[in-house]
């Protein structure tokens, strides 16, 4: 309400009731006024129709004011019922602060009924958590990924810098280097899930597999990522591929993956020329030496063949156990030198056979074997024939006498029978 001067009253009227009717004119234009000023103490006296107005006004300003403060202090429970259509739009503007509080409250207590449930997830966790701030480069350790990792946070590398904790071999992990990428920030933020070898404070290397998730903050990028020790499980991986492709008894190859290495030796030499010597052998009397002494006993020559077969084996050479007392042993060589290489490792071979076997308390057991040997690709160009031709010239070797090596000979006639 703008003030206005308050105009002369003329020096007469037409009558007496036009003048009583300007001074009540000026008189509520004085009230209304002060009302203006937020003043509702006039002291207002009549009982015309317009004092009576007035007093009505004055009332409802003075609830309306105690209203609005209730209001300011949070106290959404009252209403106000005059002034019509104003009424109507701050009760309306009432119940939108008082839904707008409840639902602060309510997200709240849902933030904090969040974060408890957070906290105490990290804390039965066994798993390792970290909390990665991908625009600052700096990140949150968990205390169980502390512990899991031996470190106390001096020790963890700055601006994740993991690259000096993962083992050299597994650094070339395609997965691994996409992790990394993420964990800097540098291209699409992908979720991530590798195994690697981390090392520990006490510089032993733990076996871990990262899972990462990438979220928005706001306008901050994090990734919250879980480390979980899976050495146990890769120990449990390791002795069922052991066992897979290793002989129980004697602890070597076992028939698969001899064929696994023959393949890759049949390739190489396919593809550079190079051949391999072919032995194939088994023990003379072993059938007597079960029946005679018992099949411990039998066990332990089986152990002890195996022993002295791969004595001087080069990393590229392969001993291995078919069955019974059934072995092979695999020798790479360069071009020419098969007979050669054939000779020294027979020698060596027998030299060790000659050695006493003690069986049980104090009996001596002299070991006996008979070699058949060829070559490839020079007798077969193909396993299952080299298998066969190395067979016929064991049993050569049993008939020429048993405890010795034949090699096959493509010209001899008995070689195939």
């Amino acid at each position: 309400m703008t003030a206005r001067s308050i105009p002369t009253a003329p020096e007469s009227f037409d009558n007496d009731d036009t003048s009583v009717l300007f001074n009540d004119l000026v008189a509520i234009r004085n009230v209304l006024l002060q009302f203006s000023r937020g003043d509702f103490d006039s002291d207002l006296s009549g009982r015309n129709v317009f004092v009576a107005a007035l007093k009505a006004l004055q009332a409802n300003l003075r609830h309306l004011t105690w209203q609005v403060k209730e209001v300011s202090h949070g106290d959404f429970s009252l209403r106000v019922d005059f002034m019509g259509e104003f009424s109507t739009a701050f009760n309306s503007m009432v119940e939108q602060l008082d839904q707008t509080l409840t639902d602060l409250k309510t997200r709240e207590a849902q933030l904090l009924t969040s974060e408890e449930r957070w906290n105490l997830a990290i804390q039965c966790s066994s798993d390792g958590i970290w909390d990665i701030n991908i625009d600052q480069q700096t990140a949150w350790y968990s205390d169980s990924f502390m512990t899991m990792m031996g470190y106390v946070p001096e020790d963890l590398p700055p601006n994740l810098s993991w690259e000096t904790k993962i083992h050299p071999d597994d650094r070339v992990q395609d997965a691994l280097i996409a992790m990394l990428m993420t964990l800097r920030g540098i291209g699409d933020l992908l979720p991530f899930s590798v195994e690697c070898r981390l090392r520990k404070r006490q510089e032993e290397y733990l076996w871990v597999r990262l899972r990462g998730m990438p979220v928005r903050s706001g306008s901050v990028r994090r990734l919250i990522a879980v480390a979980s020790d899976i050495t146990a499980q890769k120990e449990t991986e390791k002795t069922l591929i052991h066992k897979a492709m290793y002989d129980n008894l004697t602890g070597l190859p076992n028939r698969y993956l001899l064929n696994d290495r023959l393949k890759h030796l049949v390739a190489d030499s396919q593809r550079h020329g190079t051949p391999f010597v072919f032995a194939t052998l088994d023990l003379d009397f072993f059938k007597t030496i079960n029946d005679t002494h018992g099949h411990a006993a039998g066990d332990q020559v089986l152990m002890e063949l195996a022993k002295r077969l791969s004595t001087g084996l080069r990393n590229t050479d392969t001993a291995a156990r078919l069955g019974g007392d059934e072995f092979v042993a695999v020798y790479p060589c360069e071009a020419g030198t098969e007979q050669k290489t054939a000779a020294t490792v027979m020698e060596r071979f027998y030299h060790e056979l000659r050695k006493p076997l003690v069986l049980g308390e104090d009996k001596e057991y002299q070991l006996r074997s008979s070699v058949g040997i060829a070559f490839f690709p020079r007798h077969a160009q193909d396993l299952p024939t080299l298998f066969e031709r190395a067979d016929a010239a064991l049993y050569k070797a049993k008939r020429n006498g048993k405890n010795q090596y034949a090699i096959y000979d493509l010209g001899d006639p008995s070689a195939s029978k």
